[in-house]
């Protein structure tokens, strides 16, 4: 476990080890998408669990267009909660990397109480208009400096998982308005957001990256080569890779699937257990690719939790390789946030039994939780039964 449990570096922040904690939509915010003291019991638990890397869950740049009905939202009313946050983690564990997940929820919102939007024409829910698209990006460029302002370590410009920004990078963006249908359309939110965030960032030590979704499954979707083609095609992915070097930015979680469709690819279960070595395939991919072009980019591996035990010595051999730089769980977080620091203490460790448990509160927009191993949401859980 020694190799776990080594100092990173994550642009110019150095990382007490490679643990991630990924981002989990917890679905417990405040009216308004306020930070909660609910939200705060989550991530103050992480912290004091030991995660080098922590990482805030899909933080709107919205109110419009959710996901979860009591989604975080990043705005100025609410930056006093997030401040909240931040000095929570600092508090329980100073040497913590906290970085801001910022998203926009686009085709994967809920229309029972925001509306649903997308990029092309005849995909889920009414498409954007130009000026539309271009207020988003600002929105992203906001909220990212927000977090800085909070006191955040850096953010994740969210680009996976069938949200907003993964449907830009679809061959099947056709938007004929400069937003779509070139490679310099389809990543135009990116790179825009991006330069415009580096620009006005207080410090350079500010990490910026993305969680992309190398593959999701889908006609047209990432890691396919053409908008009718279900087939995957890594080449585009790997090509992000490189202009994601060209951006300047420090790291890149690797991800794939969208969970409202092709959750199995994202997330594996028991089932369909052997789903996680596309995750190592892509994680490999990406690393050799960055490596190629002596790239500083970090990269983060993801899909660990379905492995239980059995996750620790694979991610040991991933570092091992050299195929990943920093391994992230994510069920695991909501099982056992205090893993990292039971496994060097050689405790016990509350394994992820990958019962969907948590899918199942997020589908029904209740507070999310692990409801086999946390009592609070257990409780939560039965009660509502």
């Amino acid at each position: 476990m020694n190799l776990l449990f080594e100092k990173g570096r994550i642009g110019r922040c150095e990382t007490a080890n490679r643990f991630v904690a990924q981002p989990m939509e917890g679905n417990c915010a405040e009216p308004g998408g306020a930070v909660s003291d609910l939200c705060l019991r989550k991530y103050r638990s992480l912290a004091r669990g030991g995660w080098g890397t922590i990482v805030a869950e899909a933080i709107s740049v919205t109110s419009d267009s959710l996901a979860r009905k009591n989604a975080l939202v990043m705005n100025r009313r609410n930056l006093d909660g997030f401040k909240r946050l931040v000095d929570t983690v600092k508090t329980e564990n100073p040497d913590a990397v906290l970085l801001f997940q910022i998203t926009h929820s686009g085709p994967v919102s809920n229309p029972l109480f925001s509306e649903r939007v997308c990029v092309s024409p005849g995909g889920e829910g009414r498409c954007l208009a130009t000026e539309e698209i271009e207020r988003i990006r600002d929105g992203f460029v906001r909220s990212s400096l927000l977090a800085e302002e909070a006191g955040a370590d850096g953010i994740d410009f969210k680009m996976c998982h069938g949200y907003l920004g993964a449907e830009f990078l679809r061959p099947a963006n056709t938007r004929a308005d400069g937003w779509g249908g070139s490679w310099e359309g389809r990543t135009r939110l990116l790179r825009e957001g991006i330069g415009a965030i580096r620009a006005g960032r207080r410090s350079e030590r500010f990490v910026l990256g993305s969680r992309i979704s190398m593959y999701e499954g889908i006609r047209g979707g990432c890691g396919t080569a053409a908008a009718d083609d279900p087939v995957e095609d890594l080449s585009d992915m790997l090509r992000l890779l490189r202009l994601m070097d060209e951006l300047g930015m420090d790291y890149v979680n690797v991800s794939a699937g969208i969970p409202a469709k092709t959750p199995v690819i994202t997330r594996p279960v028991r089932s369909s257990e052997l789903m996680h070595l596309h995750h190592l395939r892509y994680t490999r991919a990406a690393k050799r690719t960055l490596a190629g072009i002596g790239s500083s980019i970090q990269v983060f591996g993801s899909a660990y939790s379905v492995l239980r035990e059995r996750a620790v010595p694979v991610a040991c051999e991933m570092l091992a390789r050299g195929d990943a730089d920093f391994i992230g769980w994510g069920r695991q977080t909501l099982a056992d946030p205090f893993m990292p620091g039971k496994l060097l203490r050689g405790e016990a460790v509350d394994y992820c039994a990958s019962c969907s448990g948590c899918s199942r509160m997020m589908i029904e927009q209740t507070h999310v939780g692990c409801i086999l191993f946390d009592e609070h949401y257990k409780t939560y859980w039965n009660e509502r039964r």
